[in-house]
């Protein structure tokens, strides 16, 4: 457990102070700009640099409580003793959650949705009416049926081969890329 100093009370943390910087002991501080705005803020020493994370307002709807502040700072205190940098841990958190919901997302759109947008940003530079119906068409009959509705992350080798195999044996031609 991070040294603790003289510590703030809940009551000067409601009440507030001047404006400035009041340590809490453990690398808390709070930080009073105004009587509507005081904020939590965890500082410690990485690579010979002093660094500042926020915690949080300390006061208005979404305060964060005296007791709580001192917990969260006790947890990020201890991942600087391990040698973390508690903000690049938050920052890589932060871009994990980001990565899941773009992933979730983009399982989300199915095959076919992605073959629109594909069509719609191509079709301009085919040569004519007609080639561009081919294209349509060939989807349409051939792909479409098989995987339009799969999420496009799970469109695999298999999925593929399924909607190939069958064009070898009969429509060498469309098989073979002749056609679009």
């Amino acid at each position: 457990m991070p040294r603790r100093a003289k510590g703030l009370t809940a009551a000067q943390v409601e009440k507030g102070t001047k404006p400035g910087r009041y340590g809490d002991g453990g690398g808390l501080y709070l930080l009073v700009r105004s009587k509507e705005a005081k904020f939590w803020l965890f500082r410690y020493t990485r690579g010979g640099h002093m660094r500042e994370m926020g915690l949080g307002p300390a006061m208005g709807r979404s305060a964060v409580k005296l007791a709580t502040a001192r917990a969260r700072a006790s947890e990020l205190h201890t991942l600087v003793r391990e040698g973390k940098d508690p903000l690049a841990e938050r920052d890589a958190a932060v871009a994990k959650a980001k990565a899941d919901a773009a992933k979730a997302q983009a399982g989300a759109i199915t095959f076919a949705q992605v073959a629109d947008m594909f069509l719609d940003a191509h079709e301009a530079s085919w040569r004519n009416p007609r080639h561009r119906q081919q294209w349509r068409n060939t989807l349409r009959d051939n792909v479409l049926p098989a995987i339009g509705d799969l999420p496009v992350g799970s469109v695999d080798t298999s999925a593929v081969v399924k909607i190939i195999e069958p064009l070898w044996r009969e429509k060498t031609e469309t098989a073979e890329g002749q056609n679009p």
